[in-house]
């Protein structure tokens, strides 16, 4: 429980820290994608619990003024699926349930994603070889002041998260812009 409260606290400082920068110059005109799965088990405020995987795509494009644009696409064992993209000025377009808020900076050689839920949030960090040509991925959730994680599913429904388990990791990045058709 304290290792959650402090990776919130974390999220919080760096999300307002004078240390967060513009994208390095070396990702313009860069896609990155970040790929994982998660197995939870959650209650519905119903009282059901579930459990099942979800298998999870954040697309981040670096456009050639260092501007940011995310696309999180998320897919889950039952064949529900949504999208949420979100531009630099904080534009949004989704479709589904469940798709969140995102924020999303650099620091230093880490590319810091927020997905922030109705209470708690998942931290997304990918983080950069020193020519930026290579990245690794970490998930991790974090609780608000002890409360539990809780969110909106696909279905609609609220969630309160009992587990969950973060596999499959991957982060790569490629020349261009993955939204362009």
């Amino acid at each position: 429980m304290r290792i959650a409260r402090l990776v919130l606290s974390l999220i919080a400082a760096l999300s307002s820290s004078a240390a967060l920068a513009d994208a390095p110059k070396t990702l313009y005109n860069k896609t990155i994608r970040l790929s994982w799965s998660e197995y939870r088990v959650q209650r519905a405020d119903a009282g059901d619990v579930t459990r099942g995987s979800t298998a999870s795509v954040l697309q981040v494009y670096v456009s050639d003024g260092g501007r940011l644009f995310t696309r999180l696409s998320r897919q889950n064992s039952r064949g529900r699926s949504n999208n949420s993209d979100t531009d630099p000025d904080g534009g949004k377009q989704n479709t589904g349930q469940g798709a969140g808020n995102i924020s999303t900076s650099f620091e230093g050689q880490n590319l810091l994603i927020e997905n922030q839920m109705r209470s708690g949030a998942r931290r997304i960090q990918a983080t950069f070889n020193a020519g930026f040509t290579g990245c690794n991925l970490r998930v991790i959730f974090g609780k608000d002041n002890g409360q539990d994680l809780y969110h909106k599913g696909m279905d609609g429904r609220m969630y309160r998260i009992i587990s969950t388990d973060v596999s499959g990791t991957s982060c790569s990045i490629r020349p261009g812009n993955a939204f362009a058709s």
